[in-house]
């Protein structure tokens, strides 16, 4: 047996004389390979608590620039793919004149993580005055950006309409990108200020059955309130969600985008320059780990306890008031019991 072996992450392992007899009585009586040992070492070194893919003593810096950020280019280029999307909807739309677009989703607020990309348009329409006109005739309006996304020059694919969008795939470099397109109109007058906001607020309170409009018509503050965020509080979200993807967990991309920026402000908004990752990623799994004191809301828009809150754990859309990206039925459901416990073990080997 060689001296080391390396894993398909890049794991080196190193063996000394002791440790070659015990593989070598392993292999005469379970017909185990070299390159099993190894594979099933690195298991277990990822199940103790570990990023998957983390090579032993790698800084968490290293790891997010080697294997979670995505490339640089390839974001470029779909930023392109997308907007050239976003130019043609606008060029071609006849019945009604769609004044803006705001780009959101993973893409859209610098959230996205390698291999896994997402992205919202957001059509913003300055002819619609209001939510009950928008609701009457977002039908038409699906239809017809259905019918305009069938002249993309680029590859569209596994395109659906649903009530309130219209979602595809487009290939950018081999890799499928998720994009929903989302007719709004414009709720604020640019002035985002609470006391400017509370009248549309007021309004969502009172009607019910308009909410989920609304909720998609705020979408853009969605985006503003994480995109405006510094670099190296985007490098944890990612680096959040690439722990999320790799373990199977359920937690929304924007719920783990809000838990990073709300641990970053409980720990007193360090700045950057100075602050270590590690330090932010220990309180995002603290706060994980006891989901039952699970609270995270923000009163930049409006006041929480003036519209709903419920119960433990929940984290709250700082753009709509009724939006609980942990909902469930009651108590802690099973998926959720499942990503504390993961990230109990987690945050005892996180280092």
């Amino acid at each position: 047996m060689s001296d080391s072996m390396k894993h398909k992450y890049g794991i080196v392992i190193t063996f000394n004389k002791s440790d070659k007899e015990i593989f070598h009585k392993l292999s005469s009586k379970f017909q185990y390979t070299e390159k099993d040992i190894v594979n099933n070492w690195a298991s277990s070194f990822n199940k103790m608590g570990d990023f998957e893919g983390r090579n032993p003593g790698e800084s968490l810096e290293s790891f997010i620039d080697r294997v979670v950020n995505p490339d640089s280019s390839y974001v470029s280029q779909t930023k392109s793919v997308i907007h050239t999307v976003a130019e043609l909807m606008k060029s071609k739309s006849v019945d009604h004149k769609i004044g803006s677009t705001v780009k959101g989703g993973s893409l859209g607020k610098g959230t996205a993580v390698k291999g896994r990309s997402d992205a919202d348009l957001l059509f913003v329409y300055t002819d619609i005055s209001s939510i009950e006109i928008l609701k009457s005739k977002l039908p038409d309006l699906l239809k017809e950006l259905q019918s305009v996304l069938a002249r993309s020059p680029h590859k569209v694919t596994s395109v659906k309409r649903t009530p309130f969008t219209i979602q595809f795939n487009i290939e950018v470099k081999g890799e499928l990108n998720e994009v929903d397109l989302l007719p709004i109109i414009q709720l604020d007058i640019g002035d985002r200020s609470r006391a400017k906001m509370n009248p549309i607020y007021q309004q969502i309170k009172a009607k019910e059955d308009l909410r989920e409009y609304y909720f998609k018509c705020l979408a853009p503050l969605q985006v503003d309130f994480v995109s405006k965020e510094d670099e190296k509080i985007k490098r944890s979200i990612r680096l959040l969600k690439y722990w999320i993807k790799t373990r199977k967990h359920v937690l929304k991309s924007y719920a783990a985008e809000l838990l990073v920026i709300k641990a970053y402000e409980e720990m007193g908004k360090p700045p950057t320059g100075k602050m270590k990752t590690l330090d932010l990623m220990k309180t995002v799994f603290t706060k994980l780990s006891d989901l039952n004191n699970l609270t995270v809301s923000w009163d930049k828009y409006y006041t929480p306890s003036s519209y709903y809150v419920p119960s433990p754990p929940y984290i709250l859309d700082p753009a709509f008031p009724y939006h609980n990206l942990t909902r469930q039925k009651s108590g802690i459901d099973e998926k959720y019991v499942h990503l504390e416990r993961d990230a109990k073990k987690f945050l005892a080997n996180l280092k």
